[in-house]
């Protein structure tokens, strides 16, 4: 007998949508940053969400001079949605973007920075000076309530 013959209605349409699904599916991007340019055109990548987006940034990070990270200051989870802005040595802002995910990623030219983050309620800021040749990081740790399952 056939191995279909017991299949219920719903499961024969699950297996049809699957099989409409399955091509899409594969086809999907295996990484979901946002790469761009700021309006000066500096190059920059925001995500890495996930294990396979955030190696995918590694790999893109020796293009960059300035990597920033944003994580929650008792657990180091990563943390997304920080407001960063970058300041010139003038006190203009130069670069704004609420992250996607906890890596950003820019290429700045040469001079001095202040690099700006807000998450919620909580304001920090570091100073970095790019050199040729330079890779800086800057890790901003936030107090966030770490997410705790309920008791069942």
């Amino acid at each position: 007998m056939n191995q279909h013959a017991y299949m219920t209605p719903a499961g024969r349409r699950l297996i049809a949508v699957l099989a409409v699904a399955a091509p899409m599916l594969a086809a999907w991007p295996s990484w979901a940053s946002t790469s761009g340019q700021s309006p000066q055109g500096w190059a920059y990548l925001d995500g890495g969400i996930g294990q396979t987006e955030t190696e995918s940034m590694e790999s893109e990070r020796g293009k960059y001079s300035l990597w920033i990270m944003t994580a929650g200051r008792t657990t180091g989870a990563h943390l997304a949605d920080v407001e960063i802005t970058i300041v010139n040595d003038k006190g203009e802002p130069v670069f704004e973007r609420r992250l996607e995910g906890p890596w950003l990623m820019i290429d700045l030219p040469l001079g001095r920075y202040e690099v700006r983050s807000r998450y919620k309620q909580e304001s920090q800021s570091r100073i970095t000076t790019i050199h040729p040749g330079d890779h800086h990081q800057i890790v901003f740790y936030f107090n966030v309530e770490a997410e705790v399952l309920p008791k069942e």
